[in-house]
């Protein structure tokens, strides 16, 4: 049986996913429709071609076997995930077991954020409780492992005010009903708001050169697509906050607004026009 998706053009929106065949790794998001639960798709093995190696157009002269192979690509389908409704499966989940560097305990260390350990995330080679752990460490959450719990004291202010625990940024249960499903979504998407629109590429930039060609349009699934943002969320991670203290990225953007208001100053000193900024999307920071 052959299963097809529609996705409304009102919900695919500008966020943070790369597509290379329809984009040529344009960040886009695509958000598929509630009604699209997997759990009544159980039964329906995934098409042998629809796995995560399957290469993306190469620009190759055989148009009508890449088109071929193309149109047989088909979006894998997840069984839901029973064990992650249970609440302690974020503290009791196996993670770090496989070759995706990952631990509960401390701060996020450089191994984790390097370039060839996030190609894992988009790549489906871990766990969805493993993605969402690095990226928790990363946000600030540091897990007690005598209370089997996780503390909040080192999150973000403004993330923690909206998620003073941990909130699910995949969907581990892999049930994409309304009811089940909204939290994660709408945690998912807080994610990519605070990413700054000169940020939103890094897939391209940082994963690119180490492997990963990008999802064509019609494999794409809320969990590829949401390991997508979450990997380019680390990449921001890595490069514009690890290492900062709460202050010093305070006082950053600071500098950096004051260096760009003085540019805009020089610039209608020297035209005798006000500057014109260039509309981007808002930025929700976490700090």
């Amino acid at each position: 049986m052959r299963i097809t998706f529609s996705v409304p053009a009102a919900l695919v929106w500008v966020s943070c996913f790369c597509v290379k065949e329809v984009t040529g790794f344009c960040v886009v998001s695509g958000c598929f429709s509630h009604r699209h639960a997997w759990s009544s798709l159980a039964s329906t093995p995934p098409s042998s071609t629809g796995n995560d190696d399957t290469p993306s157009v190469d620009g190759s002269d055989d148009n009508s076997s890449e088109q071929k192979k193309d149109d047989d690509i088909m979006p894998d389908i997840l069984l839901p995930f029973p064990p992650a409704s249970d609440p302690m499966y974020m503290c009791r989940g196996a993670i770090g077991e496989g070759s995706f560097i990952v631990k509960r305990e401390g701060e996020p260390r450089k191994e984790e954020l390097s370039n060839e350990n996030i190609l894992k995330i988009v790549k489906i080679q871990c766990s969805d409780l493993e993605v969402n752990t690095l990226v928790w460490k990363g946000l600030g959450y540091r897990y007690d492992a005598e209370a089997e719990i996780w503390n909040n004291e080192e999150v973000f202010p403004k993330w923690k005010e909206k998620f003073p625990a941990p909130p699910d940024l995949i969907g581990m249960q892999r049930i994409y009903e309304k009811e089940v499903d909204q939290p994660s979504l709408r945690a998912n998407q807080q994610l990519v708001r605070s990413v700054p629109v000169e940020s939103k590429q890094s897939l391209k930039k940082h994963l690119k050169p180490v492997g990963f060609p990008g999802y064509k349009y019609k494999e794409l699934t809320p969990n590829k697509t949401r390991r997508a943002q979450c990997a380019n969320w680390l990449l921001f991670f890595r490069e514009e906050l690890f290492g900062f203290s709460l202050e010093e990225l305070r006082e950053r953007k600071r500098l950096k607004q004051e260096a760009k208001e003085a540019e805009d100053k020089r610039l209608q000193e020297e035209t005798g026009k006000p500057v014109q900024d260039e509309w981007k999307p808002p930025v929700k920071e976490v700090f």
